[in-house]
């Protein structure tokens, strides 16, 4: 059964290399990963214009979920979404853009927020310096350990808070690991979905 995955939480925590890993888990997924979003606005307007900036990146990401929602090819695809949304009112707006692309779709949506312990994440952006002068590297990911930090100190990762959302510590979890056990919450999302109908 085709489903939402939403893989929410901080920069640099491991959304894009766990969504990766839970998409060769299952059958006919595809990864949507938010620089997917970040990078073409980016590459138009800087962040500096706020305003600007966010209305185009909100207007991209709607018009990229509505493609997802509502194009016929797409149907029987389960998509796995990665995001950094802050449970401020921008953040978690366009969190709820997800979950109504998959109420439009008639989708189950599966919220997963990821954290792990601040030198963790902290050693893990270290990785992404070393990546960043690699081919196909986002130049717009943060790399930026002070950034992170006052991020962290300041913003609280939007959760949901219904039962079809899991919140998994993956400080000392593989990639793999953590994909396995989200794929277990799917699979038994799923399954209490099939009792109720």
């Amino acid at each position: 059964m085709a489903c939402f995955i939403y893989i929410n939480g901080y920069p640099g925590v491991g959304k894009f290399t766990v969504a990766s890993a839970l998409s060769k888990l299952i059958p006919r997924s595809r990864v949507f990963h938010n620089h997917l979003v970040i990078d073409p606005v980016a590459a138009m307007l800087d962040r500096d214009d706020a305003e600007a900036y966010n209305d185009l990146r909100t207007k991209f990401r709607r018009h990229a979920l509505d493609t997802i929602a509502t194009h016929p090819a797409l149907a029987d695809k389960t998509f796995i979404f990665t995001d950094a949304r802050e449970s401020g009112p921008l953040g978690s707006e366009a969190a709820q853009n997800y979950k109504a692309a998959a109420e439009k779709r008639g989708v189950p949506f599966i919220s997963i927020v990821l954290h792990c312990d601040v030198d963790e994440n902290v050693r893990r952006l270290g990785g992404r310096r070393c990546a960043k002068d690699g081919e196909g590297a986002s130049n717009t990911k943060l790399t930026d350990d002070e950034i992170l930090r006052k991020i962290r100190e300041k913003e609280t990762i939007f959760q949901f808070g219904d039962e079809n959302e899991i919140c998994l510590d993956v400080t000392s979890l593989e990639p793999d690991h953590s994909a396995f056990l989200i794929l277990q919450h799917v699979n038994a999302v799923h399954h209490r979905l099939d009792k109720d109908n």
